[in-house]
């Protein structure tokens, strides 16, 4: 089966590969934060962090003006979609050096795809009531991660700049 696929991946060309993984990375990542948002603002994530630390304080909600809590609820979803960006960022980093064939960053690529599989597949159990659109999106992300992540794992070779040992 490894040769098929091997001959498969080698029919797309290994450049053109890691080009459309690139590109199809990136798309995946924004549908994911644009879900994960929409989880977010549906299950009103914001109200129950603020919620949580002010319990840790020791404090009530009462003891809080609405204005108040309404700016840390607002300082919690901004927090959130820096997160997010950071992601982005980061993936996108690794990305371009991924397609400037550098090992390090075909290493995270793949390391991201096997554990994107593995999230998906976890959010399959856990969909955080977004319906059916999410539990399809999900089940639709493991198959492609696992396919993404045996074309750059069987064209490592042909897709990365590796640094030759210098003789002694």
């Amino acid at each position: 089966m490894k040769e098929k696929l091997l001959a498969h991946f080698h029919k797309i060309g290994p450049r053109r590969f890691v080009i459309g993984t690139v590109t199809m990375l990136i798309i995946t990542d924004i549908l994911n934060c644009v879900y994960l948002k929409l989880a977010w603002i549906k299950n009103d994530l914001s109200q129950r962090m603020v919620l949580q630390i002010i319990d840790q304080m020791k404090l009530q909600p009462a003891d809080f003006n609405p204005t108040t809590m309404l700016e840390i609820g607002g300082l919690v979803d901004k927090s959130f979609d820096f997160f997010m960006f950071i992601i982005l960022i980061n993936n996108l980093f690794f990305y371009f050096f991924y397609l400037r064939q550098k090992l390090w960053a075909q290493g995270y690529v793949l390391f991201y795809t096997l554990t994107a599989a593995l999230f998906s597949g976890t959010l399959l159990f856990d969909g955080y009531g977004m319906g059916s659109g999410w539990l399809i999106f999900n089940l639709m992300t493991i198959p492609f991660y696992l396919y993404l992540y045996m074309g750059v794992k069987l064209l490592k070779d042909e897709t990365t700049l590796v640094p030759q040992k210098k003789a002694r």
